[in-house]
């Protein structure tokens, strides 16, 4: 059986109300240095496959569990976080601050909006996530562990359950609700299992293994 683990990178500066300059280049704090070592430790078997997206954070989430397996292929998706908002607009902003964008953002509901240089559409970011399903789909007898990002990990989750057909309105105001639902701590696991007969298996989203210290959103 072919086994997917999903994790949120561990805790970043941005995470914890830091300004940040750009979303490619935040890094984990202290304590999410210390969950990325805890979760390394918690796959305590050789994966086949490590991927990482091109962000600072979800590498250095990896870069223990890469140490620990370092015979391991890894590779860069496109398994990034969801830039809505352009970097440009939002240059050494807070998540405090960037709250009426986001509301702005989501209350516009067109899937095909674009903010400027350096954001994606919601159609871009449900293109990218179905790119993901498909690799996940793949009948590989593999175990992979990818290294993504919230947004990102709730969008692909939403299409394991929901078979989209096409783009509508709709679609991006249920996939914000399901957004605003669900929550992925940081370095949480979302387990996936595709047996031969390509039928799909899910966890719950698991953030438990971390001590009480060290656990974040």
């Amino acid at each position: 059986m072919k086994e997917v683990w999903l994790i949120r990178h561990a805790e970043s500066t941005a995470n914890t109300g830091a300004a940040t300059y750009s979303p490619e280049v935040i890094p984990l704090t202290e304590k999410g240095q210390a969950q990325a070592r805890a979760m390394a430790k918690q796959i305590n078997r050789r994966p086949d496959l490590i991927v990482v997206s091109p962000f600072l954070r979800s590498k250095q989430t990896a870069a223990p569990l890469i140490n620990r397996y370092p015979d391991v292929p890894t590779e860069e998706w496109q398994v990034q976080e969801f830039t809505y908002l352009s970097p440009d607009r939002c240059h050494n902003t807070t998540l405090t601050e960037r709250k009426p964008l986001v509301a702005a953002y989501w209350s516009r509901n067109d899937p095909n909006y674009c903010d400027g240089p350096g954001a994606e559409s919601f159609a871009a970011l449900i293109s990218r996530a179905q790119a993901a399903v498909a690799q996940i789909k793949k009948p590989e007898d593999k175990f992979a562990v990818i290294i993504s990002h919230g947004q990102f990990i709730r969008a692909v989750i939403w299409l394991l359950l929901h078979e989209l057909e096409e783009m509508k309105i709709e679609t991006m105001a249920a996939f914000h609700c399901f957004l605003e639902a669900v929550s992925v701590p940081n370095a949480a696991i979302f387990k996936i299992g595709l047996t031969e007969q390509s039928e799909l298996f899910f966890s719950g989203i698991i953030g438990s293994y971390l001590p009480a210290n060290l656990l974040s959103l």
